[in-house]
């Protein structure tokens, strides 16, 4: 399965245009109206020129059915949330379940002006589907699937709702989001390039996972290698 998942991100990187340069994570949403509302605050906010000049880069995305308490924020802090969206570092789901610990503090773009704020808690849950939380929130963004990859620079991942600091606001209600302590919606990341029947958790030989919650996986996240 994680040949599967690598083959895809290939083909996904072979018809990008930004493959033969720098990448432009506007362009790379160009053709996908569903995330037509955080490519808006992306550019709006000058954090989508900023993220163009790393290296290499992870940019977590919401579909229109969950931006509306990010695109509400005010100027100041929804440029803060948007930048924290953007991971310094390549990462898909292959590169995130060969991670050494269960958890992991991923430093982000917001990093470069609030060293606090500027980190997202990564946990992977018992049955391998990962999410993500801001400093202080809970850990219930849940990878969906990659969108789009330039492997190994940048990669596009959807997430099930906006990762919002304490006090940036009220959280959408994903549909299928796990309740609290329980069992709830199934927790599937998707790989972009794969049949829609072809879903896959962080674990790249189960293919039909069904998600629990994190819970207590780990006590203390430690910073990504």
């Amino acid at each position: 399965m994680a040949s599967k998942i690598l083959l895809s991100l290939l083909v996904l990187a072979a018809a990008s245009p930004t493959v033969l340069a720098g990448f432009d994570v506007i362009q790379m949403l160009v053709d996908k109206p569903q995330y037509a509302g955080f490519s808006k605050v992306l550019e709006q906010t000058k954090v989508a020129a900023e993220a163009n000049q790393l290296k290499a880069a992870s940019l977590l995305v919401v579909p229109e059915k969950t931006v509306k308490s990010l695109v509400s924020l005010p100027a100041d802090k929804l440029r803060q949330a948007v930048a924290n969206h953007v991971l310094l570092s390549y990462f898909d789901p292959i590169k995130l379940d060969e991670m050494k610990t269960r958890t992991a503090l991923l430093p982000t773009l917001l990093s470069n002006t609030d060293k606090a704020l500027g980190v997202l808690n990564y946990s992977k849950a018992d049955d391998g589907q990962m999410y993500f939380g801001a400093p202080g929130a809970p850990c219930v963004a849940k990878l969906v699937k990659v969108v789009a990859a330039r492997p190994y620079t940048v990669s596009i991942m959807e997430i099930s709702e906006p990762i919002l600091p304490p006090g940036f606001g009220k959280r959408d209600a994903a549909p299928g989001r796990r309740g609290k302590g329980g069992k709830g919606g199934k927790g599937k990341i998707k790989p972009a390039g794969l049949e829609e029947s072809k879903e896959v958790t962080g674990k790249p030989d189960d293919a039909t996972s069904k998600a629990e919650s994190p819970g207590s996986a780990a006590a203390a996240p430690s910073p990504a290698s």
